[in-house]
């Protein structure tokens, strides 16, 4: 039996942003060692609360320093 993607990431917080087509992000959320700036990690543009794109890099401050929001 599957397990749906909310269960799978029950143990993590979840981004509440939007996506392009309306619909709830759900992806990980993270937080920036540097600047504390808290999101997903997306495509560029991808989610109204995107914090990191694809590279783990800050859109923030530009560091590398993703961490587990958690």
């Amino acid at each position: 039996m599957a397990l749906a993607y909310d269960q799978l990431k029950s143990d993590q917080p979840l981004c509440a942003g939007t996506r392009k087509a309306g619909q709830q992000c759900n992806g990980t959320l993270y937080r920036c060692g540097e600047c504390g700036a808290r999101g997903c990690k997306q495509n560029q543009g991808t989610c109204t609360e995107q914090a990191f794109d694809v590279l783990d890099t800050c859109r923030k401050c530009g560091a590398h320093a993703m961490r587990a929001a958690g």
